[in-house]
Parts: structure tokens; sequence; C-alpha cells
């Protein structure tokens, strides 16, 4: 895969490329299809000194301010910060940037170097609401990826699904921004229906929000959150970002997974409006809660 972001394709890749436009060119560039994804090779090292490396791979430390590396600036392709080193993986969202377009930018990091999962960095209600979706779309895309796509078709049973999900965190102490770091799990999210479902509003207060859902995962349950609309959206991840901070001393982390979904509008008929349910997970490493230390045994 990294020798196909090292040909002249890659300074032609930017970041406002959908997915399919990108495996269109790149299949009638070099005969191949989107690579499959790296899951055991590591990023090239950053050193130890440096502040704004992201968390490690297990996400327990979610008190620490979200990684804001320097280096990523206007005119870089995403081909370059697919190539990236640990650290400097970085995707910038405006409230302007096109989920779909973003999605594929996610994607073909995610496939791009050592296969890490790109940092997103929003900044306001609008700018979180297209992340989100794009990430939500990415996953999409990712698990619904064809097997004739990939660089060795023929090998089709090698071929493993992305289940990409996101661990928010906050880039400073004011709280009032957050970091959105993709990950690539290695298993599916809890499926079936949630044992609570949250209903999110734009005047839900992220702090409360995220005293519920932390209170819910240490009972072992599945939890669900939906929300309509870009402050909805942002109160979301934010309540998932504190809910890390709360879990942390009892040596749980979480995750969140967006997907898109339909539901009726009250008093309107058959109207119906999209909306985006968190399905929000325990992370590998996470400590046993009660419900789920009783069913194990």
């Amino acid at each position: 895969m990294a020798g196909n972001l090292d040909q002249p394709l890659k300074l032609s890749i930017s970041l406002d490329k959908p997915l399919d436009e990108i495996i269109a060119s790149r299949r009638s560039k070099d005969g191949g299809g989107h690579g499959g994804k790296v899951r055991s090779s590591a990023c090239p090292a950053v050193s130890a000194s440096r502040s704004d490396s992201p968390a490690p791979i297990s996400h327990v430390d979610a008190t620490r301010p979200g990684p804001h590396p320097s280096r990523i600036a206007g005119g870089v392709s995403v081909a370059d910060i697919a190539n990236a080193p640990s650290g400097e993986r970085t995707l910038k969202v405006s409230s302007t940037t096109p989920p779909k377009k973003l999605a594929g930018s996610i994607a073909l990091v995610c496939d791009g170097g050592c296969g890490e999962a790109p940092l997103l960095l929003p900044l306001g209600a609008a700018c979180v609401n297209q992340a989100t979706k794009a990430i939500a779309i990415a996953r999409r895309d990712l698990l619904r990826r064809p097997a004739a796509l990939l660089d060795d078709a023929a090998d089709d049973d090698e071929w493993e699904p992305t289940f990409l999900s996101c661990f928010p965190g906050f880039r400073d102490d004011s709280k009032r921004a957050v970091s959105m770091q993709c990950d690539k799990e290695a298993k599916a999210p809890w499926a079936g229906a949630a044992d609570a479902t949250l209903t999110i509003a734009s005047g839900t207060n992220p702090a409360t929000l995220a005293g519920a859902i932390a209170g819910k995962v240490r009972q072992g349950m599945k939890v669900a959150a939906r929300a309509c609309g870009a402050d909805a959206v942002s109160n979301a991840v934010f309540a998932v970002a504190r809910a890390r901070e709360y879990l942390a001393d009892d040596g749980i982390d979480v995750y969140f997974v967006p997907e898109f979904d339909k539901e009726i509008v009250r008093g309107e008929g058959e109207e119906t409006r999209t909306v985006i349910v968190f399905r929000i997970c325990k992370a590998a490493g996470s400590a046993p809660t009660p419900l789920v230390a009783d069913e194990e045994e």
C-alpha cells in the first residue's frame, strides 16, 4: 500500500476528493484497488519527548489533552498525511467540509502507510457534526468495500473488515474543543437492542449526559444515544469525552460508533428525519463491569 502512495498519484489527491473518485483513480492508474488495511505494523517512531503524540492504543488515559500536531499545513495532500508518522496523521475539519469527501480521506489514511487511523480536529458544533457524519460514512464504506477493490483481489479470504471507531478527548483544560481520534477495532461493536437509549437535544448538558453514560456503563449496560442536528450531535461527542474522564478511575475506557438511522417525526404523519445513533462501547483492556463479570462467571 505504501508503495502505491509513493507514486506521483499522491500529489494529486486532495482533502476534498471523495472515496469513490479515489478508488476509480487508483484502479485506472495501477490496476489495483483500495488497499487492504495493515493491522500489525507500527507507524514510524516519534520522539518520546513530543507532547502532541497521540494516546496509546489502550486509550485509557482519557484525561490528557488531545493531540494537536503542528506540522499539518494548508496544501498538504491526504496521501502525504496517510504516509505521515504517528502523531501527524491529522485531518482538520471545517463547518463546510463535505462529510462524504472527508469520509474518503479517512478511508485513505486508514489504508495508507502503517494503517493507523487519523485524528480529526473539528472546532465548533458544526465542525463536530461534519466530522461525526464523515466517520459514520467512512465506517459504512469500509465495511461494504468489495473484495474486488483490494490490491490482492485473488486473496479475498485474507481480507478483514475495518470496524472504525472514535475516541473523543478534550484538546485543552478549558474543555471547549475536542479532538476525535479514529481507531480500527478488532471486532464489531455490540449488536442488538440497547439496554438504555438516551435522546440528546440541542439544549442537553454534556456533563449531565456524561454522568448518565458513565453510570450505565459501570452497570454493564449497552448504551446508545440518539441525536439530530449539529448542536445535539456535538453535545453527544462532548458527553462521551467527559464520560471517558469519569470512567478513567474505574479502569474503563469507552469509544463511540456513529450510525445513521431514520425516525418518524411526531405530529407530522409519515414524515421522517435522519438521526445519528451513537453506540457507546467499552474499549479493549477495560476493567470488567459487575454485570459483565457475572455473565462471564
